[in-house]
C-alpha cells in the first residue's frame, strides 16, 4: 500500500483483454489521490516507451485472471526485472505473475455463466482506492476537492452553475 501512496513512485496499471477494464477503472481513481503520481495504462504490444522507462521508481498494478494472457505476464515480468514493484490482482488459482509479484491480491471470479465475474475484482479495486484514500488522509481530500472543482469549472465553460449556486436559472 505504501508504494502506491508514495508521490515519488509512478503507478502503471495494466491487464489482459478483459481485465484491462479493471486497470482503467483504477486508473480513473488514482490520479485524484496521491499528488505527483503519473498513472498510465500501457497496452501490451504497444508499450515500447513503457518498457524502456520502467524501473525502480515504478509500481505496476497488474490485473491477470484465468485464461491468463502471456503478454500481460511477460510485461509484468519485464517490469519486475527492471526493478519495479508488482502488485497483482488475480483469481484464486493465481496468475503465473504471482511467481514474481511483491503483493498478490486474489479475488473470486466464479459465475453462473461461461465467463468469469468481475464483481469481486471491482470490489477489490474499490477497496484499494479506499485504502489509499484513508492512508493519505486530509491531503487526499484536498486534492480530490481541487480536482473536482477544476473539472466542474472546465466542463461548465468557466461557470459552475447548479442548484444552490449563484446564477442558476430556474
Amino acid at each position: 500500500m505504501g508504494q502506491i501512496c508514495d508521490p515519488a513512485k509512478r503507478i502503471a496499471c495494466f491487464g489482459g483483454r478483459f481485465s484491462q477494464l479493471l486497470a482503467e477503472y483504477l486508473d480513473l481513481h488514482l490520479p485524484m489521490l496521491p499528488p505527483g503520481t503519473i498513472v498510465h495504462t500501457p497496452t501490451p504490444g504497444r508499450d515500447a516507451g513503457f518498457r524502456v522507462d520502467v524501473g525502480r521508481r515504478d509500481v505496476c498494478v497488474v490485473f491477470d485472471f484465468r485464461r491468463y494472457q502471456e503478454d500481460t505476464v511477460e510485461l509484468a515480468r519485464h517490469a519486475h526485472e527492471q526493478g519495479a514493484k508488482i502488485v497483482l490482482l488475480t483469481d484464486p488459482w493465481l496468475s503465473p505473475a504471482a511467481e514474481f509479484a511483491d503483493v498478490v491480491l486474489p479475488a473470486r471470479v466464479e459465475a453462473p455463466s461461461p465467463f468469469d465475474s468481475i464483481v469481486a475484482p471491482v470490489a477489490l479495486v474499490e477497496t484499494l482506492v479506499a485504502a489509499v484514500h484513508a492512508r493519505l488522509g486530509p491531503a487526499a481530500e484536498e486534492r480530490m476537492r481541487a480536482a473536482e472543482d477544476t473539472l466542474h469549472h472546465a466542463s461548465a465553460g468557466g461557470s459552475c452553475k447548479g442548484p444552490g449556486r449563484p446564477g442558476w436559472a430556474s
